[in-house]
């Protein structure tokens, strides 16, 4: 079976060194992989990867290519040609918005009083560059991520991540919320949830583990009105910047097996979730990077690109505050 990848590093105590060492390949200075936390006071702050354009507008070299789509090779078949490689040059540049329904396609709630961004360390890598600031009412959003974040983690409702203090970079460690709402930041009534795993290789093994995500979500706030769920930045067309990607069983702890291609059945699986929860999950907005990195940095973007892709989300949820 060929194997595809899903997105940061996944971590028990038993795999602290070689996770650490899977997901610390980027450099601080090039806006890679430690990435930057918001500070308390709504504004975000510090350095991270990933780029994409809105409407498909291009930032260097290549050819413009519109929005997002899922696209790409499903379950046994091959990853899909990139517009770029790890070793090429300017490469294509595509990016923009695409999706985002209510569950089962109904209509998105809005007018949220506190929403809660819960993800990995690659999410706050575009948070950190500016989402608050980007035209969303930052009083209102807060952000939760742990660098090991993945699906099943946060399923759990007995890991350690879900503590309110820590150090998000520690395995045995809380997560404290960034930047938290104004109005009753403990008691969230969204969260966008940045669902992301390489090792989950079918729709039928998304689907369950985000079912007891959610389920574990309404535990820890059941203040809840609504779900968001969402990938995580993408590759441009969704095709694949890194080459060598190999998903499936071990490719959490290794950043070389890691990309930013989505594989088809976990947008399926994301979307057959919304549609069995019509009242309370939706699909969020599908953002696409307008250029690979290069050189490749598993899943990773530049700063620039991280930079456009706050900006990309943002104007997503200035639609649906």
């Amino acid at each position: 079976m060929t194997r595809f990848r899903a997105a940061v590093c996944f971590g028990t105590s038993a795999l602290t060194a070689l996770l650490m060492a899977a997901c610390s390949s980027s450099s601080p200075g090039d806006g890679g992989g430690t990435g930057g936390v918001p500070s308390t006071s709504g504004s975000a702050s510090g350095g991270s990867s990933g780029s994409t354009s809105v409407a498909g507008s291009m930032t260097s070299g290549g050819s413009a290519a519109g929005t997002a789509t899922a696209g790409g090779a499903g379950a046994g078949g091959s990853l899909p040609s990139g517009g770029d490689s790890a070793t090429g040059g300017g490469g294509s540049s595509a990016g923009g918005v695409s999706g985002g329904t209510g569950g089962g396609g109904g209509d998105i709630p809005k007018n949220f009083t506190c929403s809660l961004y819960l993800g990995l360390l690659t999410t706050n890598e575009w948070y950190s560059q500016g989402f608050e600031q980007d035209g969303v009412d930052g009083s209102k959003w807060e952000l939760r991520y742990h660098h090991y974040g993945y699906v099943n983690t946060w399923a759990d409702a007995s890991s350690p991540f879900w503590g309110d203090t820590g150090d998000s970079f520690a395995l045995d460690s809380g997560s404290p919320i960034q930047s938290p709402c104004t109005t009753n930041p403990m008691q969230p009534d969204r969260l966008v949830f940045a669902a992301l795993d390489w090792e989950m290789e079918t729709k039928e093994a998304w689907v369950a583990a985000l079912e007891k995500a959610i389920a574990t979500f309404k535990v820890k706030y059941p203040s809840l009105k609504w779900i968001d769920l969402m990938t995580l930045i993408r590759c441009p067309m969704n095709k694949m910047c890194n080459p060598n990607a190999d998903y499936g069983p071990g490719a959490n702890g290794s950043a070389p097996r890691q990309d930013c291609y989505i594989p088809p059945f976990e947008d399926e699986a994301i979307a057959a979730v919304a549609q069995a929860h019509p009242d309370f999950v939706g699909v969020g907005p599908k953002v696409e990077a307008n250029m690979c990195r290069n050189p490749v940095d598993g899943a990773h973007l530049s700063a620039d690109s991280n930079k456009q892709a706050a900006k990309d989300v943002a104007a997503y949820y200035m639609a649906h505050p």
